[in-house]
């Protein structure tokens, strides 16, 4: 009998001690039974590893390991990667969780289509519990090619859909995963964008799963929740990663539509961000001049231009 898991569940917490049980609960129900559920604690300090032990010591299929010092979010989903045993990949944070035919519905179809990545659609969840509100959705099943998978991702082109960088919500083959050498970087945040750009980059197909939900509770203390020049820094340097790699590849001609596209929907969302989490406009305008340097210093703004498009600059300035 062969007892190799077919999925690896990759489970990263840090201080999540209210919402693990929660979380935990959901994975360990699933209607997809043939899992490995890979819990990394990054050395919490709250009550989460005592909740890890719990269940590993309840469930079998459980593996836990916990860090003696704080490395992040990306370097934790990495070291998962590497102890993960399954064919398939999927990635869920201690504070969120899962509907119970989650990994029914992505397996179902990443395995029908023969996909590299399966995504579906995300519920942001609140402090009740019971207020859900869809941030993302897929109306029907459908297989997409990876070329148009990152048009979506970094809204290149106006269609009327959109694949989130958010990890979560998604299944990876692990094969395509290892073969095309695709890691989270180190950033504190900004993580998944940098992952996702080059997993739509590099694959051949993506099946859009309708139907089922990755629950996305939002934390006001989560690092993603509080604006700060760190904050930026991330961003930027993400971003600047993504382009070493695409030239040192020599891929920055192939994609570079979709690259500077995504420049523009990460420095959309860092405004967005700061206008929503910082009210002081004295403040805000610190901001606003510390990202027009970086801006200045890390593109060639000819180019950028050649590649934003016009119509939002002038909803961004108000032109009417």
């Amino acid at each position: 009998m062969n007892n190799t898991p077919e999925l690896s569940i990759i489970v990263p917490v840090y201080n999540v001690q209210n919402h693990l049980e929660l979380c935990l609960d959901s994975i360990m129900n699933q209607s997809f039974k043939n899992s490995e559920i890979i819990i990394i604690d990054d050395a919490s300090t709250d009550n989460s590893a005592s909740i890890i032990h719990k269940y590993e010591k309840s469930f079998p299929e459980i593996s836990a390991y916990f860090m003696t010092k704080n490395v992040g979010v990306g370097d934790i989903r990495n070291l998962g990667i590497e102890c993960a045993n399954g064919s398939y990949i999927g990635f869920v944070d201690g504070d969120d969780w899962i509907d119970s035919d989650f990994y029914y519905n992505l397996m179902s179809l990443i395995k029908k289509d023969n996909s590299d990545i399966a995504v579906c659609g995300i519920k942001d969840e609140f402090n009740n519990f019971i207020s859900g509100h869809i941030r993302y959705k897929y109306e029907i099943h459908n297989c997409i090619n990876g070329k148009y998978a990152l048009k979506l991702l970094t809204k290149s082109e106006n269609f009327n859909s959109f694949i989130t960088p958010i990890v979560n919500n998604k299944i990876y083959n692990k094969t395509f995963i290892i073969n095309n050498k695709i890691k989270f970087n180190s950033n504190r945040s900004f993580e998944d964008d940098f992952f996702s750009f080059f997993a739509c980059l590099y694959a051949k197909r993506v099946s859009l799963v309708p139907n089922t939900y990755y629950h996305y509770f939002q934390r006001a203390d989560s690092i993603t929740h509080v604006f700060s020049k760190n904050l930026i820094d991330d961003c930027f340097d993400m971003l600047i990663q993504i382009k070493t790699f695409l030239e040192e590849d020599k891929l920055m001609d192939n994609y570079i539509k979709e690259y500077y596209s995504f420049v523009e929907r990460c420095i959309k969302s860092l405004l967005s961000m700061m206008r929503r989490k910082e009210n002081d406009s004295c403040i805000q305008k610190k901001y606003i001049k510390y990202i027009f340097d970086i801006i200045a210093h890390s593109f060639n703004m000819h180019i950028l231009i050649d590649y934003l498009d016009t119509n939002r600059i002038f909803d961004f300035w108000g032109v009417r």
